[in-house]
């Protein structure tokens, strides 16, 4: 019998890349459909030529060095694929930078990368320093033909920027070698290949969209990209998105999949449906038409390091598992002593190894020795900070982080990083950040501080620092921060509920304004009054999208995600919907 975390290995071919991987399907089905993005569409041959001449572009940089790591700032679409193809043809990495997030964040994250230059778009350009001649945009390269693909399997293939501990983000090197592990498990267990179309909707700085463009491209299967006009928070827009593309297989990150499962009509293309990137409270309905499988894995694992089954036939004892590890993943339980855990319900925190491993921080040696820790018997593990339990039937059941890392709509956040920028604004002398689960069961992101700032000043300089789902959902000021006995933040201290409004700012009841704001009532934990802006009362867009899914069934109205972004005011909000309800009168 096997032991709980012990390693599938399955034997794939030496040194290989996701280049090598490209070629062999350019030689064998160049004709075959690699993406589509709206009306363009290109065969393999037609992205490997594509990718030929970015790659000449980056060897002709005057910085370019083989090994070197070139950032991308592209929306999504087809350039951005092609520039990550011909960056790897030219023997470098790429670092995705996602044109939401704010300036001062993409600088800090290029300064800290030790970058040999960008590819963007013309309109992304002007973002980035010093762009001039290390800023393109990949379709208008002249076509040369060339392009050098002379990669080792071990060398670095991508770097993605997550939160960091110390206040500052900071980069996970992941290897060619894990990542074409990857691709050869996703295809073995997903039957991903030619003739299958594949949907593509994670954030470009979630490394989830790396498992989506290239276990897809690699496998020989059709990339279709929504291109940068849908709204991926509003999962009607994704569902329609879906249908239309005739798509087969899809991931969704854990708070949309929960979404989904609520739907009235799957789209009748899908057949598979992958998720993770946060704990997953909801199992698909038994007659869910669509197979659904929940994945667990940080970024410095690859992206994924275990799976579940088909959550539709697993038996429903508690909440949906994160399964098994992967092929050529080893996990292992360890206690405080780092004795390894093998008992059913018994907690430790979860270590993984084997080829699934990143090379480790991007130049951070520390920290990449503190977290990637040398065995005796010279193999790596990755310290987690999970807390995980095997069950009966071998499989891992998530229950917490040990330390102030958590994971927010679907992406891993330090506190500790929040804290700092909040502690830069100018007249702020404390701050501690937590999370509380909200009514609709998500959790809000709440800040506290101390000192003279104002609150509209702390949100108007965190939204030129952080990312939007790093953005508090409540701003509190503390005459001070509550401490344990060894001096640290007592987050369990810390008041869990916004202020109520005031019985005069109430809307009267019956009118659309009190009908709404009953609706936001039950995403937000409170009743707001006509002039709260939703946003800044614990809003954020995926109860933005729960939010107007309800709106439109209450008043038959046909209202896009796009009008509470546009009028995050109750009572605007509110007026604007009698304005539809006229209009379709």
């Amino acid at each position: 019998m096997k032991h709980r975390g012990d390693t599938l290995t399955v034997d794939r071919t030496e040194q290989q890349t996701v280049c090598h991987l490209m070629e062999q399907l350019v030689q064998r089905i160049p004709d075959e459909l690699a993406i589509e993005c709206g009306k363009e569409r290109l065969t393999f041959r037609e992205l490997w030529d594509r990718s030929s001449d970015v790659a000449v572009r980056v060897m002709g940089m005057a910085s370019y060095g083989p090994g070197g790591l070139m950032a991308t700032l592209f929306m999504r679409g087809i350039p951005g694929v092609v520039a990550q193809l011909g960056i790897w043809r030219a023997g470098c990495a790429y670092l995705p930078l996602d044109p939401a997030l704010p300036d001062d964040r993409i600088r800090t994250i290029i300064s800290d990368s030790g970058y040999l230059g960008v590819l963007a778009e013309p309109e992304q350009s002007q973002r980035v320093p010093d762009p001039v001649g290390t800023a393109a945009t990949a379709p208008d390269f002249p076509h040369t033909g060339a392009g050098g693909d002379g990669t080792p399997d071990d060398s670095l293939a991508y770097v993605i920027y997550t939160s960091g501990s110390t206040g500052t983000p900071k980069g996970v090197a992941v290897g060619h070698r894990s990542l074409v592990n990857l691709i050869d498990w996703h295809r073995r267990t997903y039957d991903t290949g030619p003739g299958v179309r594949v949907g593509a909707v994670a954030g470009l700085g979630f490394d989830a969209s790396v498992w989506e463009v290239w276990s897809t491209l690699a496998n020989g299967a059709t990339l279709v990209l929504p291109g940068g006009d849908l709204n991926t928070a509003d999962i009607a827009a994704i569902a329609d998105y879906l249908e239309v593309g005739a798509i087969a297989h899809c991931f969704l990150s854990t708070p949309l999949a929960e979404q989904f499962f609520a739907l009235d009509e799957i789209p009748a293309s899908l057949k598979l449906l992958t998720t993770g990137g946060d704990r997953l409270r909801l199992y698909p309905p038994i007659d869910f038409p669509v197979a659904v499988f929940n994945h667990y894995g940080p970024t410095e694992s690859t992206v994924v390091t275990t799976a579940s089954g088909d959550l539709r036939h697993t038996i429903r004892t508690g909440l949906p598992v994160i399964g098994r590890p992967i092929a050529n993943a080893s996990v292992q339980l360890i206690d405080a002593t780092s004795r390894v855990i093998s008992e059913p319900g018994a907690e430790g925190e979860l270590c993984i190894g084997g080829d699934v491993l990143a090379l480790g921080y991007h130049r951070d040696e520390d920290m990449t020795a503190e977290r990637f820790v040398r065995d005796a018997d010279g193999s790596t593990r990755y310290h987690t900070g999970d807390i995980c339990c095997w069950n009966e039937a071998g499989e891992l059941e998530f229950i917490e982080r040990r330390d102030s890392q958590i994971s927010l709509r679907g992406y891993r956040v330090e506190l500790a990083e929040i804290e700092q920028a909040v502690l830069d604004v100018a007249g702020v002398e404390q701050s501690a950040a937590t999370v509380t689960p909200g009514s609709d069961g998500d959790q809000s992101l709440l800040l506290f501080y101390c000192g003279d700032a104002e609150e509209d000043s702390i949100r108007a300089a965190l939204g030129y620092r952080l990312p939007v789902y790093m953005m508090p959902s409540a701003i509190h000021h503390l005459e001070r921060i509550p401490l344990n006995a060894n001096g640290k933040i007592d987050r369990s201290a810390l008041p869990a509920s916004p202020r109520s409004a005031s019985p005069a700012d109430v809307a009267t009841p019956g009118t659309t304004l009190e009908r709404i704001a009953e609706i936001w009532a039950q995403y937000l934990g409170r009743h707001p009054d006509a002039r709260d802006d939703f946003f800044t009362i614990g809003g954020h867009s995926i109860r933005a999208a729960r939010v107007t899914a309800d709106v439109r069934k209450q008043f038959a109205v046909t209202v896009g995600l796009g009008v509470i972004f546009s009028h995050p005011v109750l009572a605007d909000y509110a007026s604007r919907v009698d304005d539809l309800v006229r209009e379709e009168a």
